[in-house]
C-alpha cells in the first residue's frame, strides 16, 4: 500500500514538472534584438548593424523620390477676380466658385455680371478684342427701350468696372466738363443732366443690353455694337433666377417724359464733328 501511494505521488510530481517545463518553454522570452537604425537625412533607408534576423529576412530599402511640386492648379479654385484672361479665345472656363453655397443675392448677382463680361470678351469676332474706347449705355427693358430700373442701370456700371478692369478703355459718356461743388452737398464729377456734361465722346464701340422678365427668371442681353458700321461685334446672354433681391432692383422702372430726348454724339475716333448736342429733334 505504501508501495502505490509513492508511486501515484512519483507520477504526478513527474507529470507536474513537465507541465512546468512546457510551460517556462512557451514563455520563455526570445532574445533581444538589435536596434533599429535611422538615418535622420535619409528616412527612406533602414540599417541593421548585426544582419537581419532569421526569423523576419532583411528587405531591400528603396530610395523613394522626394515629390515634386504639381504645376497644375487643383480643379476647384476659387472665383476668379479679373477677367483679363478673357481677351484670348482660348482663355480657360470659368471654374466654379467654392462659395457659391455661402453667397449671399447681391454677391450671387455680381457673379453672374462677372460671367456676362467674360461672355463677351470670348465672343468677340476678332482675335485681339475690341481695339477702341468702349461707351455703355443703361440697359433697358426689351418691350420699353425708354424703360428701365436700377437693375439696368446697375447692370451697365458694373459691366463698366468689369470691362475696365480686363485692360479695355472705357469712354464715362455722364462725365461733366467741370467738378461741379455744391455747397452742403459735395463735389460733383458725374451728372445725367445734358447742360452739364461733356458735350461729345470718342467710342469706336457701344455696350447696350435689355432685360425681360417672365415669371421666377429675368433673361438678359448684351451686346457690343460698332460706332462705324453698326455691327453686332460681340454679344452675351444670362438667365437670372429672380429672388427678393432681384424683385426690389427691377422696382421702380420708370420712363423718361414724353418729349423728344436730347442726343449727345458719339463719334468714331477721328471723326470730325461739329455738331455738340442735338435737341428737339
Amino acid at each position: 500500500m505504501k508501495i502505490r501511494k509513492i508511486t501515484i505521488r512519483l507520477t504526478c510530481a513527474a507529470a507536474l514538472s513537465s507541465a512546468l517545463c512546457l510551460l517556462g518553454a512557451c514563455s520563455k522570452t526570445p532574445p533581444p534584438q538589435p536596434p533599429v537604425v535611422i538615418n535622420l537625412n535619409n528616412p527612406a533607408s533602414l540599417t541593421r548593424p548585426e544582419g537581419p534576423t532569421p526569423s523576419q529576412p532583411c528587405q531591400k530599402s528603396v530610395q523613394q523620390p522626394l515629390p515634386q511640386p504639381s504645376s497644375t492648379p487643383p480643379a476647384v479654385q476659387p472665383c476668379p477676380n479679373n477677367i483679363q484672361a478673357a481677351k484670348l479665345h482660348d482663355a480657360p472656363q470659368t471654374r466654379p466658385c467654392l462659395e457659391v453655397e455661402n453667397m449671399d443675392e447681391a454677391s450671387f448677382f455680381n457673379m453672374q455680371i462677372h460671367e456676362m463680361a467674360l461672355q463677351l470678351m470670348r465672343n468677340f469676332r476678332t482675335e485681339p478684342g475690341p481695339d477702341g474706347p468702349i461707351a455703355v449705355a443703361t440697359f433697358v427693358d426689351l418691350n420699353n427701350l425708354y424703360r428701365t430700373s436700377p437693375f439696368g442701370r446697375y447692370l451697365a456700371e458694373q459691366l463698366m468696372g468689369e470691362l475696365q478692369r480686363a485692360g479695355f478703355n472705357i469712354v464715362e459718356i455722364r462725365k461733366t466738363e467741370s467738378i461741379m461743388i455744391k455747397p452742403k452737398f459735395g463735389e460733383y464729377g458725374l451728372s445725367r443732366d445734358v447742360q452739364e456734361i461733356a458735350q461729345e465722346s470718342s467710342a469706336s464701340y457701344i455696350l447696350a443690353g435689355t432685360y425681360v422678365t417672365r415669371g421666377r427668371y429675368i433673361m438678359v442681353n448684351a451686346r457690343l455694337i460698332s460706332n462705324q458700321n453698326n455691327l453686332i461685334a460681340s454679344s452675351g446672354l444670362k438667365i437670372l433666377r429672380r429672388d427678393p433681391f432681384l424683385d426690389k432692383m427691377l422696382w421702380p422702372a420708370t420712363t423718361p417724359a414724353s418729349g423728344h430726348a436730347v442726343r449727345i454724339p458719339v463719334k468714331e475716333l477721328g471723326q470730325m464733328s461739329d455738331i455738340k448736342i442735338l435737341s428737339e429733334s
